[in-house]
């Protein structure tokens, strides 16, 4: 009785919610010495404005092993794994070799039993040269550009998966019952992409097989996350589209119907950590189809840091009930000129770094509102998109306020991106914006009221919390001295020492 009675007491709720963790490594565009030596290879520095030597490779992942997560339910990996440059057929296919395995050498492939690995992503620079894939029909052949670079997926792909990563480049893997990672071949998309095949409606089939394979799933109860090299977006530089226009407008239109199967889209290619929230869930519920909705869109940042950037990967959380995307934390490290040149180290959580409970599209989209009215959130995105760079340029102009607002949100074409800046820069020429801003000249700004209202809050919390706590502590007391398993002072004196 009294047992159950001071368990009653001291209970509290506890959130039920149970975590899976995602690893997503992506652009590791490995530099290895065209001698192929181990030796050659060690001798490659560790530098800004490069691409990345195994030595970088292999730090991040002994780092994640370690320190972040040893065992995830999924290892994602997003494409380039060959350094920028021109080399030949052999390199190419070396480097996506040597990378590929010292990934499986830190997190080997394990299958349905555990955790999945996906590395099997096609980047624009696995090609050669970069952003060259012959465009086959899958029906009848396997495709040459392809089979350059997959020998090295032969042992962790099944035999039927093998043979079609090597006739289209795109699979569809189960993580457990109820939940498939789709890979996608994004280079055929690319305005950059050789030979010019934008006429093609539909290159390697893929946008008939991934509506039927999200149809199937949604017939079945089943959910997706879809993944990529090169995301359907235009670009956080210049507003340049990633995909030809034809075909992101495409792509909007299946996943946008298929809201109760896609939990998440994962994509690399930009070297930046950056998120897009499709534009109409911006404006509210418009009362039309509400079957179709866009679901949001992360990108990751790279282990290159050929721009400057600092090397990066992520970690992210989702539920493994719902498979709702939760959080993400990023690990990233500076380049020292001297040993020891890295430091990994958690960089931020998207959770503490712009106040969301989760990455659903309600609260993203209410970020995007908040970064509308507060310059300090703008800066802050725009530099994590950096992983926090020393070579990062400031943002404090109205300029790069209005592109980097303008880059959450999922655009189709660079003049929607444009005009999106046209306005961006003219409300913050507004005395509303500068007000709430923690760059304008004078006056209270919204972060600062943001804090004193966080304040006020924590202590209020922090007040109502104690007084609970006093109250529990006293009614404990009451009952362990009814029950005579607490004595009081007088009690202790009347007991002979022994």
């Amino acid at each position: 009785m009294l047992g159950w009675m001071f368990l009653a007491l001291l209970a509290v709720p506890a959130s039920t919610t149970s975590v899976g963790r995602i690893l997503h490594f992506s652009d590791v565009h490995l530099n290895i010495s065209e001698s192929f030596s181990a030796a050659d290879n060690a001798r490659i520095p560790i530098r800004y404005f490069q691409d990345a030597p195994l030595s970088l490779l292999e730090s991040a992942l002994l780092y994640a092993k370690e320190h972040v997560v040893a065992d995830p339910e999924l290892f994602l990996y997003t494409g380039d794994h060959a350094a920028h440059g021109l080399f030949t057929d052999e390199y190419i296919a070396k480097a996506v070799e040597t990378n590929v395995h010292a990934m499986e050498n830190y997190y080997p492939p394990k299958g349905m039993e555990g955790r999945l690995e996906a590395t099997a992503i096609i980047g624009n620079a696995d090609g050669n040269p970069d952003y060259h894939m012959e465009v086959t029909d899958p029906e009848t052949e396997s495709n040459p550009s392809i089979e350059l670079i997959s020998n090295v997926w032969e042992d962790s792909l099944t035999a039927a998966n093998m043979d079609l990563l090597n006739r289209r480049g795109y699979l569809s893997y189960p993580l457990d019952d109820k939940l498939h990672v789709i890979t996608l071949n994004t280079v055929p998309y690319s305005p950059s992409h050789l030979p010019d095949t934008s006429k093609q409606p539909d290159p390697f089939g893929q946008f008939a097989w991934l509506d039927k394979t999200l149809a199937e799933l949604q017939d079945a109860g089943k959910f997706a996350y879809i993944a990529g090299h090169i995301a359907p977006i235009v670009d956080s530089y210049g507003g340049n589209p990633q995909w030809h226009p034809k075909y992101i407008f495409k792509y909007k239109n299946i996943v946008g119907k298929y809201p109760d199967v896609i939990k998440a889209q994962f994509f690399g290619h930009v070297h930046s950590v950056e998120f897009r929230v499709p534009v109409a869930s911006l404006d509210g519920p418009t009362g039309e189809d509400d079957a179709f909705q866009l679901p949001p869109m992360y990108i990751t940042g790279s282990i290159s840091p050929l721009f400057g950037n600092n090397p990066s990967f992520m970690v992210w959380d989702y539920d493994i009930e719902t498979y709702e995307v939760l959080d993400y934390a990023v690990y990233a490290s500076n380049i020292a000129e001297i040993e020891p040149q890295l430091d990994w180290k958690l960089l931020f959580k998207a959770s503490e770094a712009y106040s969301l409970k989760s990455l659903s599209l309600p609260e993203l989209s209410s970020f995007v509102h908040r970064v509308e009215q507060n310059a300090s959130l703008v800066e802050d995105y725009y530099w994590n998109m950096k992983a926090r760079s020393p070579n990062a340029r400031p943002c404090k102009d109205a300029v790069c306020h209005a592109k980097t607002l303008c880059t959450l949100k999922w655009w189709t074409t660079k003049d929607q991106y444009l005009a999106c800046v046209d306005t961006a820069q003219t409300m913050m020429s507004d005395n509303d914006y500068a007000s709430v801003s923690p760059v304008a000249a004078s006056g209270s700004s919204a972060s600062d009221n943001f804090a004193t209202n966080n304040v006020l809050m924590t202590i209020g919390a922090t007040a109502l919390a104690t007084g609970v706590a006093a109250v529990c502590v006293l009614l404990t007391v009451f009952i362990l001295r009814h029950f005579g398993v607490l004595k009081s002072r007088s009690q202790y004196d009347s007991v002979d020492t022994l």
